[in-house]
């Protein structure tokens, strides 16, 4: 077992305030040249922060900071396999963390600022990578990855966000950013080079992405209160992107052809939008083109195209 100099440092420095302090740090390691480092560091009547990683294999790596004025902050990895590499920061109260990894090279970087966020990364399969960061109270974030190479990128600076990421396949990438107050995201991607960002900043808005099959393309963006956009992307090379601004706005995409393109922009209240778009044959490899444009308010707009070349462009104010 392998510490690291300033580790050291710090555990004579604060080893005092830490018993007194009930700082817990359970270590578990089989295999060959596995890393841990842990730091727990008491401020203002803190403490009581918890951690326990746990490694079976060859060449992983784990470090672990805890500290907050208030502790009680739990982190928790488990890494079993080749050179997996997990870092959990918290600072704050009530924090929890768990990391799990399995295969080989997967990465998680998690970072908690503030009071009872709860994030949990699983990992399984080979050069996976999560990055977390939560600065607020009461975020959730949930992050599963199995495969090759997946991407997640998880930014909550706000109160009571939630994200979830579900990747299965080869190199899909995730990227939500959520500033604010109860919003929810969920990323559903399976199959390969699929690409999703979601972006919101308010309150109480819902995204919610769902893609399968290759190369397909979705990016929502969300400023305002109570809107709700979803975009579910089968076959190849759709593109989808709605963005909403203002309130109580829906907006809803379904592409399941081939190099399909949706567009859809809400400013003001109470727009609904509706984008549907399927293949009918080989045709169907022309791109479909639709856009809706809404402002002011109560508008509503539905495009639906099968086959191949169509186009529709609608505008509402």
């Amino acid at each position: 077992m392998k510490f690291k100099m300033t580790v050291m440092a710090a555990a004579i420095a604060f080893s005092g305030a830490a018993l007194a302090n009930g700082n817990v740090s359970d270590v578990d390691q089989t295999g060959f040249n596995n890393d841990v480092s842990v730091s727990q560091l008491t401020q203002f009547g803190g403490g009581n922060n918890t951690s326990g990683v746990s490694q079976d294999g060859v060449g992983n790596s784990a470090t672990v900071h805890q500290q907050g004025w208030w502790g009680h902050n739990v982190s928790d990895i488990e890494q079993a396999g080749l050179g997996n590499d997990a870092d959990v920061f918290q600072n704050g109260t009530n924090n929890s963390a768990s990391v799990s990894q399995e295969g080989m090279f997967n990465t998680s970087d998690s970072q908690q600022i503030g009071t009872k966020n709860v994030l949990e990364v699983s990992q399984e399969g080979a050069k996976n990578n999560a990055s977390t960061y939560q600065n607020g109270w009461n975020n959730f974030a949930d992050i599963s990855q199995e495969g090759f190479a997946n991407s997640s990128d998880v930014v909550q600076d706000g109160k009571f966000n939630v994200a979830q990421v579900q990747q299965e396949g080869l190199k899909n990438a995730s990227d939500i950013t959520q500033s604010g107050n109860n919003n929810y995201a969920n990323v559903d991607q399976s199959g390969s080079f699929n690409d999703s960002t979601v972006v919101q900043s308010g309150t109480s808005n819902i995204a919610e992405v769902h893609q399968r099959d290759l190369k397909n393309t979705s990016d929502i963006t969300q400023s305002g209160t109570n809107n709700y956009a979803s975009v579910d992307q089968s076959n190849f090379n759709n593109d989808a992107i709605i963005v909403q601004n203002g309130r109580s706005h829906v907006s809803e995409v379904t592409q399941s052809g081939y190099n399909d393109l949706a567009d859809s922009f809400q400013s003001g209240k109470n727009h609904y939008s509706s984008i549907t778009q399927s293949g009918a044959g080989l045709l169907s490899l022309a791109s479909n083109t639709a856009t809706h444009v809404q402002m002011g308010s109560n508008n509503s707009a539905t495009t639906t195209q099968v086959g191949g070349g169509n186009t529709a462009h609608v505008f509402q104010h």
